[in-house]
């Protein structure tokens, strides 16, 4: 058995006493050693570790002891509630032309196209399809938070639909449909796709009781606050929830900092700042990120690992902000004939390649990114002219220079990861992953001044990135393209 660091004795230690305990654990600080830990050093005491997904529940109940159960939310949704939708959730795929169609979409908003602004000032055409997609998208938000209605917030933000009087003309025409979505697919019998994220809703709204004695939450920062609130719920169990709130990079579909919460309720606060994944070098420039997302954390490098930063000519994972930039850096490997595998796989680029050659034939296209534009040339414009639109701004120079078949082939080009020489993935898929060398792309753009007070700001969320990017390397980090960081004075939320 490996010995404990101080700081996981402390974490021991704290097991128990039946108050509740936050658990900030930085990157590669053996959060899922302590856990297993804790869960042995109480083997009279029911506990239920609480996974992000099935594979690390799966991988956990090999290795904690007999008196922790290890799931996922979902599962313990599915036996409560979900069963009795099973025979719904293994029905065929359907667009959004056919729900609109099965849901009666027409009625519901009195017939015709409606039209509404977009950004630019353009007229965005508002079919039944794209409706009922927002709808769809709506009612997906509001089942990833705790909140017992669907609402206007829950309405997804879109590329040249993002202004207050736009969302308020979208939402007099989506929240009806939500609504009467959730209404069916609350029925047994009902016509519209059923989704796993809906039974976990409905399991949150019915109040669950979790029979255990202690509840071990893992990566708390990422945690939907329809999982936050069952644990929330769970008063008669003592619960220890553990992650980095550094490191929580999903607020953009739903995910908050349950760490957070906790901690506000009055949950005692410890750490895990001996990093076992790197050495001092990385650890410093980690720091750095860290001291602008503004966390009295700081990571302790491994002595023992050998471990710098410098320049790197043959990374095995290249880490980039956007999929517009992984493609980018894709497409480069495959003209120098590289093996090269995408984490995630292709998919998603594929679609966004047929969004983009949609455009260009003059057709509409319902992909969340481009949905809101009649036209390839407003695409252009927004990314050229509007803020929000810096992140196309790769995938329009891709599509002008290489045209859309040639992106939807190169994802079909894409290797295996055991055959690959090089890696490549956004920072979000990074999570949980590490390799030897990483080198960070250069779509981890240096924001503009303030026009105001002339200082650099970054979004917090964007410095959170940053810094899941530099701690996925255990050797080697290339990381000059955030060499900007030394400019950054402020932080935005």
């Amino acid at each position: 058995m490996v010995n404990p660091t101080q700081e996981q004795r402390d974490a021991i230690d704290a097991y128990g006493d039946g108050t509740d305990l936050v658990l900030q654990a930085g990157a590669g600080c053996g959060k899922s050693s302590t856990l297993k830990m804790i869960a042995k050093a109480g083997p009279r005491s029911r506990m239920l570790y609480v996974a992000y997904n099935k594979a690390i529940a799966t991988d956990a109940q090999k290795s904690f002891p007999r008196n922790a159960s290890c799931s996922t939310a979902h599962s313990l949704a599915f036996q409560a509630i979900g069963k009795g939708y099973a025979h719904r959730l293994n029905g065929p795929r359907q667009t959004a032309h056919t729900a609109a169609q099965l849901l009666g979409v027409s009625a519901l908003i009195g017939g015709g196209i409606p039209k509404i602004m977009g950004d630019l000032g353009d007229t965005v055409a508002m079919p039944t399809k794209r409706i009922m997609r927002y709808a769809l998208e709506t009612v997906t938000s509001w089942c990833y938070s705790a909140d017992p209605e669907v609402s206007a917030r829950h309405i997804p933000r879109k590329p040249n639909l993002k202004r207050p009087a736009t969302i308020q003309q979208i939402a007099e025409l989506v929240l009806p449909v939500a609504r009467a979505a959730w209404k069916d697919l609350r029925k047994s019998d009902g016509v519209l796709k059923f989704q796993h994220d809906h039974y976990l809703k409905m399991w949150q709204l019915g109040g669950p009781t979790l029979d255990t004695d202690v509840v071990l939450l893992d990566e708390a920062q990422d945690t939907n606050d329809v999982v936050a609130a069952v644990i929330q719920g769970q008063e008669h169990a003592q619960r220890i929830v553990v992650g980095d709130s550094a490191q929580q990079i999903y607020e953009w579909r739903g995910a908050n900092d349950a760490l957070a919460k906790f901690e506000s309720a009055g949950a005692q606060v410890q750490t895990l700042s001996q990093s076992f994944r790197f050495g001092p070098a990385i650890a410093a420039a980690a720091n750095a990120w860290l001291y602008v997302v503004g966390t009295d954390l700081r990571l302790k490098g491994f002595e023992q690992a050998d471990s710098r930063l410098g320049e790197l000519d043959d990374p095995d994972a290249i880490l980039c902000r956007t999929n517009a930039g992984a493609l980018e850096v894709v497409m480069d490997a495959l003209s120098r004939y590289v093996p090269v595998a995408l984490v995630g796989g292709g998919t998603d680029m594929r679609r966004l390649a047929e969004a983009a050659a949609a455009l260009q034939d003059g057709r509409d296209t319902d992909h969340p990114e481009l949905m809101a534009f009649g036209t390839w040339d407003q695409v252009r414009q927004y990314a050229e002219e509007e803020a929000d639109g810096q992140d196309l701004r790769v995938l329009v120079r891709l599509v002008d220079e290489h045209g859309p078949e040639a992106i939807v082939t190169a994802t079909e080009q894409l290797v295996s990861e055991d055959r690959a020489e090089l890696v490549v993935s956004t920072a979000h898929r990074s999570k949980g992953r590490e390799w030897p060398k990483v080198r960070i792309h250069t779509d981890f753009r240096a924001p503009s001044p303030n026009p105001t007070t002339g200082l650099v700001t970054i979004r917090r969320e964007e410095a959170r990135l940053a810094y899941v990017a530099v701690t996925r390397a255990r050797q080697v980090l290339d990381d000059r393209a955030l060499a900007w960081v030394d400019d950054v004075k402020a932080v935005t939320a």
